[in-house]
């Protein structure tokens, strides 16, 4: 587990290294996005990837995270690094009862029932006004400086953001490892491969799938949360967007499908490119963004970080 894990921890410690060497507030931007789609990225890749579960509504459980953070934040005072698990825990917690109506759909029928849930939850948020704020939506005008262990956080500077979005996609990347080299893991590939099958020999894959779609939704909601706080604005279309689950998608499979190091790769990759293209070309990086993603489906179908196991000698595939 250790070795495979060793690449993406590496990339994610190359990450944090070169923004302490380089003052530049955009390139320190663009880091910090990075690593907050390393944490979605993963979150999909754990149902999408392992399990073989294709998800459009994963948006849902983002939102879920990000109005739950932001109104602990707002209404109840509670710092960021108490509200961002939290609002993991919510999305968890929301997440199993619809597993529980989902995952008795198989293939299309649950992808479109996902993409069913996602609208269910936007309008939810549109129109639960005394919770969500409508379509108003919530904003955080200030975020004072707090003292953490001893020395003094300024939110109004980004490497504290910084910090807070390594160690997430830290948590993320050790999560998905775990879950490739343990019994659950196990049990995942089985039902991805034939699902028929895995029930025949008595995995329970409803279950599976479910505790599964659990662990996702806790790191989407967590990045939820993350988002919250960084962009220090939340509405229905900002959170609960289905652009916003299909880019998660996106970078599990440009990063690698069912790898541990795919979703940081997939995320360097589209991130830098959407980001950096933008700067210069406004809403045209959409085309280059999509042009990359059609490349690299079409003639590395493994995905980028699938292909780099592949050409690597003795090197085991989807590591």
């Amino acid at each position: 587990m250790t070795r495979r894990l060793l690449p993406a921890l590496l990339g994610v410690a190359v990450l944090v290294a070169i923004p302490l060497s380089i003052r530049n507030s955009f390139f320190l931007h663009v880091c910090i996005l990075i690593l907050m789609w390393t944490v979605l990225g993963a979150a999909w890749n754990v149902l999408g990837g392992f399990a073989g579960q294709v998800s459009f509504g994963h948006a849902a459980l983002f939102a879920v995270g990000a109005y739950t953070t932001i109104i602990l934040y707002l209404k109840g005072g509670l710092a960021p690094w108490w509200g961002i698990p939290l609002g993991g825990l919510a999305a968890a917690l929301v997440s199993v009862p619809i597993g529980l109506l989902c995952f008795r759909l198989r293939g299309p029928y649950f992808a479109l029932a996902t993409l069913a849930v996602a609208e269910i939850v936007k309008l939810v948020a549109l129109n639960w006004e005394s919770v969500t704020a409508g379509s108003v939506g919530y904003l955080i005008t200030t975020l004072p400086p707090v003292r953490l262990f001893g020395l003094e956080v300024n939110w109004e500077r980004k490497p504290p953001f910084f910090a807070a979005a390594a160690v997430l996609a830290v948590v993320a990347l050790l999560t998905t490892g775990w879950l490739r080299n343990s019994r659950l893991g196990a049990y995942l590939v089985a039902i991805r491969e034939n699902e028929d099958a895995a029930e025949a020999v008595g995995i329970d894959t409803v279950r599976a799938k479910v505790v599964t779609l659990a662990l996702s939704a806790f790191l989407a909601g967590m990045g939820g949360g993350f988002y919250a706080f960084y962009f220090r604005y939340v509405d229905p279309d900002a959170v609960a967007g289905i652009g916003l689950s299909m880019e998660m998608v996106f970078i599990a499979v440009v990063g690698g499908l069912g790898t541990v190091g795919g979703p940081l790769i997939g995320a360097v990759f589209l991130t830098a490119v959407a980001e950096l293209v933008r700067d210069r070309f406004q809403m045209g990086h959409l085309i280059f963004y999509g042009l990359f993603m059609m490349l690299v489906i079409r003639f590395m179908p493994e995905g980028i970080w699938g292909r780099v196991r592949r050409l690597t000698p003795g090197a085991r595939t989807g590591g």
